[in-house]
């Protein structure tokens, strides 16, 4: 198929309903969110991705929360003393403000969560204040607007001394003068000093809490050296220079009472990289507790995973894809006919034939960037937004079969725009206006769709069809 034909048919069809059915907050997570956060909040995929129970990004502040459904996130991000470098995509255009205020609550009070409950006029205003937003959240970002409640580790009364030098080894800094000396609240270990990459070296002190009387195990790498001393017995030491590659790292036991035990680091860096990695766990325990950040994971290559509609139900695809704009929406028709329509230009996009997606990239790690459209003869429909400036989404319902219909508000008149696959390589369009005076609605490229506009009657549908041959 080479070519996209636009023939005009005016008949008599009844409007979509305008919004499905309400559901309860359970049922909307479970549609919205589970696939990826898993039934049970700990993240699909053995915690694959991002767990929702106990999360600290769901404490305090529930705007956080909002901001983050509605205008998704990007790049690295910890939970849980995890690190994730995801991408989860814009839910504003998809989910209503009640869909939203009803899944949030119930994730709130799930899985042992106790966070606040979140009004429902805090979708509008949270929509509001950011509507000029066209990206997705960094965790930066959304942490300088919303800072997370401190996480304290085992260390406490933890402090740290900065000192300037040159060594090859761990100097005995108690003969050096400090240039610096902070206090640790969170009980992080971190050799992140501003204005400071090289020549330098910190020792930090205090308490390792003890959960229990016990054999315990620490791991330490680092660029360049560091040394642990627990009750004043050296535990684990990387001596020299050199990178934090694994090559140099140490893991070791030592038997703690329960309650204080003295605590020192020291660390010194060189030249190049610096780095600085440390965890405990109680022997015989699978999981680590990292006393560092921990080290953001390698990406790895996604799996293929090909979206496909099935003869009898549309397919659909709301993650970033190249071609359209953040907050597009894909849909494969049974017949091999695919469509992405655009949120924030109110329009149908894209077109093309052929398979539909491939899902690896978001739905496994969720790799970043835009996933291409995976058939041929894609065409660019249109490209900017022709309705009226005041003209807003309102979502989109399906039908039974999963054939969308998307909604507009333009002042008081409310514009639904179906889409279903029709007969012999067709995409059937049927445009309907509620309320109001006539209205010239533009279809973008000509050329294409065969017409610049069409003028819709409040009451009376207009269905169009697109021939993809």
């Amino acid at each position: 198929m080479s070519s996209l034909r636009f023939l005009p048919l005016i008949t008599a069809v009844l409007t979509a309903p305008l919004f499905a059915a309400a559901q309860n907050g359970e049922q909307l997570y479970t549609q919205f969110c589970s696939a990826c956060h898993a039934v049970d909040g700990k993240g699909a995929n053995n915690g694959m991705f991002p767990p929702l129970a106990g999360s600290s990004w769901l404490q305090d502040m529930p705007k956080r929360a909002v901001a983050i459904v509605l205008f998704g996130l990007h790049g690295p991000i910890e939970v849980n003393g995890k690190s994730y470098n995801l991408e989860m995509p814009p839910q504003g255009a998809a989910l209503t403000d009640d869909q939203i205020v009803s899944i949030l609550n119930y994730v709130n009070s799930s899985w042992g969560n106790k966070g606040e409950t979140v009004p429902r006029d805090l979708i509008r205003v949270t929509r509001s204040e950011f509507a000029a937003r066209t990206e997705p959240w960094t965790a930066p970002e959304l942490l300088k607007l919303f800072p997370l409640p401190i996480q304290k580790t085992v260390l406490s009364d933890l402090t740290s001394r900065v000192y300037k030098g040159q060594w090859n080894q761990i100097p005995d800094f108690d003969k050096i003068q400090a240039e610096n000396i902070e206090e640790e609240h969170h009980g992080k270990i971190s050799p992140s000093i501003s204005g400071m990459d090289v020549h330098f070296g910190i020792v930090w002190e205090g308490n390792f809490m003890a959960p229990e009387n016990a054999e315990y195990e620490f791991a330490l790498d680092s660029d360049d050296g560091a040394r642990i001393t627990l009750n004043d017995q050296v535990v684990c030491e990387v001596k020299g220079t050199g990178p934090m590659n694994g090559s140099r790292a140490i893991q070791n036991k030592i038997t703690l009472k329960e309650g204080k035990n003295t605590f020192r680091m020291d660390y010194f860096q060189g030249t190049g990289l610096k780095g600085l990695e440390l965890k405990w766990k109680k022997s015989g325990d699978k999981a680590w507790n990292w006393l560092s950040d921990k080290p953001t994971p390698v990406k790895k290559e996604s799996p293929s995973i090909p979206l496909s509609p099935t003869d009898e139900s549309t397919a659909i695809y709301r993650n970033f894809i190249e071609g359209t704009t953040a907050r597009g929406i894909g849909f494969g028709f049974p017949g091999d006919l695919n469509l992405v329509y655009s949120a924030d230009n109110l329009a149908p996009e894209l077109v093309w034939t052929g398979e539909f997606m491939d899902a690896g990239r978001h739905w496994t790690n969720r790799g970043q960037g835009n996933q291409p459209p995976s058939g041929v003869n894609v065409i660019k429909l249109t490209k900017d937004r022709f309705l009226p400036a005041e003209a807003r989404f309102k979502g989109y319902s399906l039908d039974s079969k999963g054939n969308p219909t998307f909604h507009v508000s333009i002042g008081k008149q409310v514009l639904s725009d179906s889409w279903k696959p029709g007969k012999e390589g067709t995409l059937l369009r049927t445009l309907t206006l509620t309320g109001g005076p006539e209205l010239n609605i533009p279809l973008g490229n000509a050329t294409v769709a065969g017409a610049e506009s069409a003028t819709l009657a409040p009451g009376k549908p207009v269905t169009l069809t697109y021939l993809l041959k």
